[in-house]
């Protein structure tokens, strides 16, 4: 076996002077005096068609070191006209995106670099591997940023992500919309002001909800109302907040502030957008938060009750009441009045520091503390009742 072509490839890709010429490359170019007729025979080779030929020996020829200013100059217009052809022909082509393995998108003029990065990112996505695109799209990104095909960069993105989330494929633990969110993520992150990007924080919103992250499916809607106040979905995003909101609760006494939070965003959007379409879904949300509401006072006050604290227990359930007179419902209204009937009528109780208004709130620390207190020492009291017993 002949190993000599292979250690010569080998080399040439670990020396200094060819760290950007490609390790297929059999040009071999290293003095000056051999530029002028490299740049003749890549000229010829430009004017024969034959384009990926002619870069190749004018990237070799531009690792030269030792060039005067002229020489120089002459090799990067020539490069520039070469990468063009390349360029141009690869993309009227709709060739294999291997094709384009010969041109680093950073050596090229930015323009060249957008329109080859993009033309290989449609073919990926075209071709079914959105995360080639992804992969084609961020290191244009990362070589030009700002660059001006954002808009056409964000739209294929886009329809690529929102197609893999609402696919149902996927293989073991990671499935279409994983890869969808992966994609839409970027989008968001790097053009988040541009056309249809509200689109994709709504579909990464949902994405998340679908996994139950609320704090990202919230957040994602939050960013959407913000960004692109003018979006029609930004309504939609305003309803679904206070839902998720909702949704992500888990103990109604030790989260009044989340419910209170999503009960003023239902209100407000019942004032702006009432007579939309959403607000029979919305009305059905602020329902349940008012139940909950009243539920959390209702808990509270009865465990006042049963740690004979009667006026933290009146405080509660007559806010439980002014709540369920609020909702509209009489099932409410009837569970709190008729709590409020086994409980003494008192303002204060002799030897008891009459609290303050919010004293007994149960989205205060202090009120936290005490509960925690009160039923340590309500299990202390059942443990040594227990102990003395005969």
């Amino acid at each position: 076996m002949n190993v000599r072509p292979a250690a010569s490839l080998l080399v040439c890709a670990l020396a200094a002077g060819c760290a950007s010429t490609p390790i297929w490359s059999s040009y071999r170019i290293t003095e000056p005096l051999e530029v002028p007729a490299a740049l003749e025979l890549a000229r010829g080779e430009l004017a024969a068609g034959r384009s990926r030929e002619a870069y190749e020996r004018v990237r070799a020829a531009r690792e030269v070191l030792g060039l005067s200013v002229e020489v120089r100059d002459e090799l990067e217009r020539l490069a520039e006209a070469c990468a063009t052809r390349r360029v141009e022909e690869l993309v009227a082509a709709l060739g294999d995106p291997d094709d384009f393995d010969d041109l680093e998108p950073k050596e090229l003029p930015r323009q060249l670099a957008v329109e080859m990065s993009l033309a290989i990112a449609r073919h990926h996505v075209d071709d079914g591997a959105p995360l080639k695109a992804l992969k084609v799209l961020e290191d244009l990104e990362t070589a030009f940023p700002r660059h001006h095909g954002r808009v056409e960069a964000s739209a294929l993105l886009i329809d690529a992500g929102v197609a893999l989330v609402h696919s149902g494929g996927g293989w073991w633990l990671w499935t279409d919309r994983d890869d969808g969110v992966q994609v839409l993520e970027f989008v968001v992150l790097n053009y988040p002001g541009e056309r249809r990007v509200d689109e994709a924080f709504f579909e990464l919103a949902n994405a998340y909800e679908h996994d139950e992250q609320w704090g990202l499916a919230i957040q994602r809607h939050e960013e959407l109302v913000v960004s692109h106040v003018d979006s029609p979905l930004a309504p939609l995003s305003q309803a679904r907040i206070p839902h998720l909101r909702l949704a992500w609760i888990e103990s109604p006494e030790y989260d009044r502030k989340d419910l209170l939070r999503a009960r003023a965003e239902l209100e407000h959007w019942l004032s702006m957008h009432a007579g939309q379409s959403h607000e029979a879904d919305v009305r059905l949300d602020l329902a349940d938060c008012l139940e909950r509401l009243v539920r959390s006072d209702l808990g509270i006050a009865r465990f006042y009750q049963r740690i004979d604290q009667p006026f933290g227990a009146r405080f509660h359930a007559l806010r439980g009441r002014e709540v369920a007179r609020e909702s509209g419902s009489s099932a409410l209204v009837a569970v709190t009045e008729a709590l409020l009937s086994e409980l003494p009528d008192v303002s204060t109780l002799p030897g008891e520091r009459r609290a303050s208004e919010d004293a007994f709130a149960p989205d205060d620390d202090e009120l936290r503390d005490a509960l925690e207190r009160a039923r340590d020492a309500e299990a202390r009291s059942q443990t040594q009742a227990t102990e003395r017993k005969p």
